[in-house]
């Protein structure tokens, strides 16, 4: 893997999809979990450069996750929208994540996933 690669883990299959086009487009290479693959199984896996989560993703969206995922040097980014029914600003808080809220604007979209591992300046 290369620090071009991001994990998407997201509750939601459309969104995801939808959000891994877009990291694609930036540039990066966009990862999922295989099918019955943990969150931190398929961060093992893959050692992304990035990972990008759903804050209404149980298993992800949690210290017990994102912990052992910024000990691997990622970056993470957590992601919500007006349908988003857990509340992760505290997570965010105390691990000093940046939470962005989708739908965003292209140019905002475009200069978050810029600011991944890997984007070329």
């Amino acid at each position: 893997m290369t620090s071009h690669d991001v994990l998407l883990l997201s509750a939601d299959p459309l969104a995801a999809a939808l959000l891994g086009a877009a990291v694609e487009l930036a540039g990066h290479v966009p990862h999922f979990p295989e099918p019955g693959e943990t969150a931190r199984a398929a961060l093992l896996r893959l050692r992304p450069g990035a990972v990008l989560i759903d804050c209404d993703h149980d298993e992800a969206c949690a210290e017990s996750f994102i912990g052992p995922a910024l000990m691997t040097g990622a970056k993470v980014q957590l992601f919500w929208s007006h349908r988003t029914t857990r509340d992760a600003g505290g997570i965010a808080q105390r691990l000093g994540l940046p939470i962005a809220t989708l739908p965003m604007e292209q140019d905002a979209l475009a200069t978050l996933l810029h600011d991944l591992p890997g984007s070329s300046t």
